[in-house]
């Protein structure tokens, strides 16, 4: 069984705001599956340091675990001739926010100043129309 190194779990402990997590994603070398789909656990993207969005909202969810955070997970979902995309929501100071892994910049990190989960959703829609 593959269990986190100690410099794994100080690396995640270090990791203790939305933001600092959003930064060790963006870090990240983007997924592209060139040899197949992949669906890497947490501990994988560390060891890896690649993941797409799916893999990326994993591990931000379970790092934000770690310090207190709801582990949340939100798929959004596109019509046939575009790509889904998966976000790491989170709850701070009352307002919603999200941290994300992907190649494009404005699908990425969202401040908590959202109202509610639909807030948030909407707030990646103008980038699909």
């Amino acid at each position: 069984m593959l269990v986190f190194t100690q410099k794994e779990k100080s690396l995640m402990q270090k990791l203790n705001t939305p933001a600092k997590v959003q930064n060790f994603l963006n870090d990240l070398r983007f997924n592209f599956e060139e040899k197949g789909e992949t669906l890497k656990s947490p501990l994988m993207v560390l060891r890896t340091k690649s993941a797409h969005c799916f893999e990326g909202a994993l591990l931000g969810a379970y790092i934000l675990s770690l310090h207190g955070y709801l582990p949340l997970v939100l798929h959004l979902e596109t019509t046939n001739n575009d790509y889904d995309h998966v976000i790491t929501p989170f709850r701070q100071y009352g307002l919603w926010g999200a941290l994300s892994k992907t190649n494009h910049a404005v699908l990425r990190y969202r401040e908590p100043i959202y109202k509610n989960i639909r807030e948030l959703a909407m707030s990646y829609f103008h980038e699909y129309f």
